[in-house]
């Protein structure tokens, strides 16, 4: 491996398929019962077929636990690239961190775990991810999938980006759908994608290319930005969303949603676009007095921005959820005023932590939430 592009933290990203069942020598009968089951979860699969999977695992795991790095390789795709990106050499893994990303069938999260385990007991940091309805039975699945895949990248690896992390997506494994979709995620979130070259151990390296947005979607989502944020909440009638192009939906009956492309693009734009100012109301429930407004336009940095839209979308899935819905609730962190510090203010928000704690305060007048001003902690 070229040791300029081994730093100290590596965060590796596997697919997981099943190549660690299906590699090697079995009977034709296994075969078979692995292929017809291959979407099968914990819930659907039969027993009597659970037993034959979990003997070959049993066989699998008894393989790798005296296996060399070579014959390791060998016996998983997924492991291939791992031990490639390490040239064999696991003392290089020192500081990295490892998520062994799978779908949600009883194989690929029992091979996922499987590995995990492997890694961890030759001294690697190691973790299982599973993306809920990512699995190859029904299209419908897999674009959920990809959905709740897409919504993961964009939410955590900046995370591991600004904590010094090289972000590497180890392609090797997995169904190909999915290394194709995981392709197109890594040209925004991965350092690099790595895939194996046909017919030898060497690992093709594939940088991130620079991608940034035309002048016409940002545009088009600026000139529709309160649409993409309710979008990026839930789904909309059709009629609402004619607006925006069909490759950024997902059409569901009467209502549509953004698409997997659609929700990449929107993360990429949003960041920048939250930090120019306060943007106006994400949500017909959510009212802006003209003192909170003024104190916000006074917020020089910003990530101070960001942070109060995206608190306000936070609020307005919460509000439209009719206060069910506790995505993000913890972070909000709506509550009663003690006392009376801020009348006409009942409530207060938690806008930001960073720098100084800040709070909004603001009322409810039925089911809308009238924001009055927004004030360092301990006003």
């Amino acid at each position: 491996m070229d040791t300029d592009r081994t730093p100290t933290r590596l965060l590796i990203v596997s697919t997981c398929g099943t190549s660690l069942l299906t590699n090697g020598p079995m009977s034709d009968e296994l075969r078979k019962l692995l292929r017809r089951t291959a979407n099968d979860t914990g819930k659907t699969l039969a027993a009597t077929d659970r037993s034959f999977i979990d003997d070959r695992l049993k066989e699998k795991r008894d393989s790798l636990a005296k296996a060399s790095p070579g014959e390791a390789r060998d016996l998983s795709a997924e492991l291939n690239g791992l031990l490639g990106l390490y040239d064999e050499d696991l003392s290089r893994a020192k500081g990295g961190h490892h998520i062994f990303l799978h779908t949600d069938t009883y194989q690929g999260e029992a091979v996922a775990e499987t590995l995990a385990h492997w890694s961890r007991q030759k001294g690697l940091i190691s973790e299982t991810l599973r993306i809920d309805r990512l699995n190859a039975a029904r299209v419908e699945d897999f674009h959920e999938g990809m959905a709740n895949l897409a919504a993961w990248c964009a939410n955590t690896l900046p995370g591991y980006r600004s904590s010094g992390y090289r972000i590497v997506f180890n392609l090797i494994g997995g169904f190909k759908s999915l290394q194709g979709f995981m392709q197109t995620l890594g040209m925004f979130h991965a350092d690099e994608s790595v895939y194996l070259f046909e017919g030898e151990r060497t690992l093709l390296h594939i940088p991130r290319l620079p991608i940034d947005l035309d002048e016409s979607a940002k545009t088009l989502m600026r000139d529709n930005l309160t649409l993409f944020r309710r979008l990026a909440r839930g789904s909309l009638a059709a009629s609402e969303c004619t607006s925006i192009p069909g490759t950024l939906l997902y059409r569901l009956g009467d209502e549509c949603e953004l698409s997997p492309w659609g929700r990449m693009l929107w993360d990429r734009f949003r960041t920048a676009a939250f930090e120019e100012r306060l943007w106006p109301s994400p949500s017909p429930l959510i009212v802006y007095t003209d003192k909170f407004e003024k104190k916000a336009a006074t917020l020089s940095e910003g990530k101070y921005r960001r942070y109060l839209n995206e608190r306000l979308d936070d609020l307005a899935r919460h509000l439209e959820g009719g206060g069910k819905v506790r995505a993000n609730l913890k972070r909000l962190d709506l509550k009663p005023l003690r006392g009376n510090p801020c009348p006409p203010a009942t409530h207060e928000i938690d806008a930001w932590a960073e720098g100084g704690a800040w709070r909004i305060c603001g009322r409810f007048d039925g089911q809308t939430f009238i924001l009055e001003d927004l004030l360092p902690h301990g006003f």
